[in-house]
C-alpha cells in the first residue's frame, strides 16, 4: 500500500504586497503553484491513500479565492477515487466557539475525511487506519482525547497530529502547542506519525516512526535551507514501511551573510555580492541579505536602493544590518555618538573625502540645517 503524506499547504498566505498580472498576491500565488504540483504527482503516482497533517488553510476564515481553489484541487484527487484525510492545524481552528471550522466545508467533496473536532477520530482504509487528532485550543480536552487514544492492532497504524514534538519544533506562533510528554509513551503504539506545524522535512531521532513532511512553499527565511515536498510511505504486507521524500520546485530563497563589515570597504562587501549574484540562481528569487557588525555610515552606501541597483532580477530582497555601533568603540569613536543621524551622517561624509576636510566640513555644516528640530 502506498501513502502520500504532506502538510501545512497554508493556503490564503500572502506577503510582500506584491501582485501578479491577474491581481493575486504573488506569494499567494506560489503556494498554489506548489499545492497545484502536489495534486499532478497525487495523480501521476495514484497512491492509494493522501493524509495532510493541519493548515490546509492560512486562516480559520480563508477568502473566496483559497477556499474556492481547495476544493477544486481536492475534488480532483477524489474524482481520481483517491481518498484522502485532512486534520486541523492552529492556523485554521478558530480561535472562538463563534466561527464554525472551515474544514467542515470539505464533507461536502467524495473521498475527503477532514478531521477538526475537538476529539479523536479514526478512519479505516483497509490494512491501514488513520488516526487523527486536530488542533485542540482547550488543553484540558485535548489531554482527555488523548487519555483516549489507541491504536488498532493487527492494522498498520498512523497517527495525524499538528504539533510541536519537542520544544525545538516549536514556530512562535499563536496557539501553538507541545505534545504533552506524559503521553510520549503512547507514539510507540503506531507504526507512523504524521506531523504538522513544522515547516521543514524531518525526522525524529527520539520516535524513529515520527516524520514532519513540512510546508510545500517557503514562507519564511528559516526554510531556506529546506527542499519543499512530500513524503511517500510503502507498506509492506508485515506492515514494514519504507519512507522517501520527494521534493517540489519553489521560488528560490537564498541567504547571504557577511560577519564582520566593520573591517571591510563597501567595495569589498559589494564585489562579494556581486560574486553570490553570479554564482546563486538569484533569477526571481527572495534574497535575505545580512550584514554583521557593520557601520552606521556603511549602511547610507548599501542602502535598499543601491541592493536593488545590484540584484535587479531579485523578485524580493530583505536586508538585514547590525550595526557595529553597539560596540564599546567604533574606530575611536564612542558608540553613543551613533545615537543621532546628524553624527552618523557626519561621519558617512569624512568616510567619502579623507583628503579634503574644508570640503567634508562645508557639506556637514550644509546637512546640519536639516537636521535641525524645525526641519525635521
Amino acid at each position: 500500500m502506498r501513502i502520500l503524506h504532506f502538510s501545512d499547504t497554508h493556503l490564503g498566505f500572502q506577503a510582500f504586497d506584491r501582485v501578479n498580472d491577474a491581481g493575486v498576491n504573488t506569494r499567494e500565488q506560489d503556494v498554489y503553484d506548489a499545492f497545484e504540483r502536489v495534486v499532478q504527482r497525487i495523480l501521476e503516482l495514484k497512491p492509494d491513500l493522501v493524509i495532510h497533517s493541519g493548515d490546509f488553510f492560512h486562516r480559520p476564515s480563508p477568502s473566496n479565492r483559497a477556499l474556492t481553489f481547495g476544493l477544486e484541487q481536492l475534488r480532483l484527487i477524489g474524482q481520481a477515487g483517491i481518498p484522502i484525510s485532512i486534520i486541523a492545524g492552529n492556523h485554521e481552528t478558530p480561535k472562538t466557539i463563534y466561527n464554525s471550522p472551515i474544514l467542515r466545508a470539505l464533507r461536502t467533496l467524495n473521498e475527503v475525511y477532514p478531521i477538526f473536532g475537538e476529539s479523536w477520530e479514526k478512519h479505516h482504509f483497509g490494512q491501514v487506519v488513520v488516526h487523527g487528532i486536530p488542533h485542540i485550543n482547550d488543553q484540558r480536552m485535548l489531554l482527555q482525547e488523548l487519555e483516549k487514544l489507541e491504536a488498532v492492532s493487527g492494522k498498520f497504524n498512523i497517527l495525524m497530529l499538528h504539533t510541536s514534538l519537542g520544544k525545538r519544533f516549536l514556530m512562535e506562533e499563536y496557539g501553538e502547542q507541545i505534545f504533552p510528554p506524559a503521553f510520549e509513551e503512547k507514539l510507540q503504539q503506531f507504526q507512523y506519525i504524521a506531523l504538522g506545524h513544522w515547516h521543514n522535512v524531518q525526522s525524529l531521532s527520539l520516535h524513529p516512526n515520527a516524520w514532519y513532511s513540512g510546508s510545500i512553499e517557503r514562507l519564511s527565511d528559516t526554510e531556506i535551507d529546506s527542499e519543499k515536498g512530500f513524503l511517500l510511505l510503502d507498506i509492506a504486507p508485515d506492515n514494514s514501511c519504507n519512507i522517501q521524500f520527494e521534493a517540489i520546485n519553489t521560488r528560490p530563497w537564498l541567504r547571504w551573510e557577511q560577519s564582520n563589515c566593520h573591517e571591510l570597504s563597501v567595495a569589498e562587501m559589494e564585489a562579494s555580492l556581486l560574486h553570490f549574484q553570479e554564482n546563486q540562481p538569484t533569477l526571481d528569487a527572495i534574497l535575505s541579505i545580512t550584514f554583521n557588525d557593520i557601520r552606521p555610515e556603511q549602511t547610507l552606501e548599501l542602502g535598499n536602493i543601491r541592493l536593488k541597483q545590484l540584484f535587479p532580477e531579485a523578485f524580493q530582497i530583505i536586508p538585514k544590518r547590525k550595526t557595529f555601533s553597539d560596540r564599546t568603540f567604533v574606530q575611536g569613536i564612542e558608540s553613543h555618538q551613533f545615537d543621532r543621524l546628524d553624527k552618523v551622517f557626519a561621519d558617512y561624509l569624512r568616510s567619502k573625502f579623507p583628503q579634503d576636510d574644508l570640503l567634508a566640513n562645508q557639506l556637514i555644516e550644509r546637512a546640519n540645517r536639516y537636521f535641525q528640530p524645525e526641519n525635521l
